[in-house]
């Protein structure tokens, strides 16, 4: 990890940062938020029917792609809701040794409104949520429950995945028009940088050469409509997340230290010292401006 992620930011300096223990569960009982009262065959019925529309739709989706875009595993994204009190079932959605993978969680802005999850499943695993509510239906854990409880009462409706089920920002931040280009950071699936890069340059999508890395992630900045990122999650497996690009301090970071002494003298001149019989009181004042 240390040779994947050298540490060669100048400006951080890290020291005595810690050590690493093991993990010990606290000697307290930890009592999970009951699950939601369901009639479960109704409930297994509605969930069925969402699903099945999901996939279908999926189908028809991937029988329609343009096979100059089309790249990586063929699949499709799913989006889960779940309500607020359903957190616990996130880590339970995908399937890692189906090659199925979690890559956004979307957290509600209303009072009420759910928690939406984003799934990519390989067509191999299209069936995956089906046989679980099909268990849950039909069969009973050695304690008298629906198998599957957990997981599966806590699910509220499935359809398939677009653009926006995969954008983690403020809602205020999306765009209103499906053709409205804008910058974007596209988080990419581990391992899908040089498959994204084909599908934008297909879409005629403009992307800027650096990229920021994570263990699991890599961040790139795209030019581009939501019509086109449509396209783009209909024909790949390559986007994770999606959130509006943001001004970062790169262009102050970069600027050598006379040009950095230039521009604090610049914002010292406009400072405005607090009066003389405040001074005393109040001899030092933050401001928090917001950034969205």
């Amino acid at each position: 990890m240390a040779d994947d992620f050298p540490r060669d930011r100048a400006h951080i300096h890290l020291r005595n940062n810690g050590i690493r223990e093991a993990y010990r569960r606290p000697n307290q009982l930890i009592h999970a938020p009951p699950l939601p009262a369901r009639d479960r065959a109704s409930h297994a019925a509605a969930l069925t029917q969402s699903i099945e529309q999901a996939v279908e739709s999926a189908r028809q989706q991937i029988a329609a792609r343009d096979p100059q875009l089309s790249v990586g595993t063929p699949g499709f994204y799913l989006e889960i809701d779940l309500p607020m009190s359903g957190r616990a079932a996130l880590d339970q959605l995908a399937d890692r040794r189906q090659h199925m993978e979690l890559v956004a969680v979307h957290e509600p802005t209303q009072p009420g409104a759910p928690i939406t999850a984003s799934v990519f499943l390989p067509q191999s695993a299209q069936a995956y949520y089906l046989r679980k509510v099909e268990a849950y239906r039909d069969v009973d854990t050695d304690r008298g429950r629906p198998r599957n409880e957990p997981l599966v009462s806590r699910m509220e409706t499935v359809r398939l995945a677009t653009a926006r089920s995969l954008f983690t920002d403020h809602d205020d931040l999306f765009p209103q028009a499906a053709d409205e280009q804008v910058w974007w950071e596209v988080w990419l699936r581990d391992g899908r940088r040089e498959n994204f890069e084909h599908i934008a340059e297909a879409l005629n999508i403009t992307l800027r050469t650096h990229a920021v890395r994570f263990p699991e992630r890599v961040v790139m900045l795209a030019l581009a409509s939501t019509a086109m990122l449509d396209r783009m999650i209909a024909h790949s497996d390559v986007v994770a997340e999606l959130r509006r690009a943001k001004d970062t301090p790169s262009f102050f970071m970069g600027l050598g230290g006379a040009e950095q002494r230039d521009w604090s003298d610049e914002l010292l001149g406009r400072v405005r010292p607090p009066q003389p019989i405040l001074r005393s009181a109040f001899s030092t004042a933050a401001c928090v401006a917001p950034t969205r």
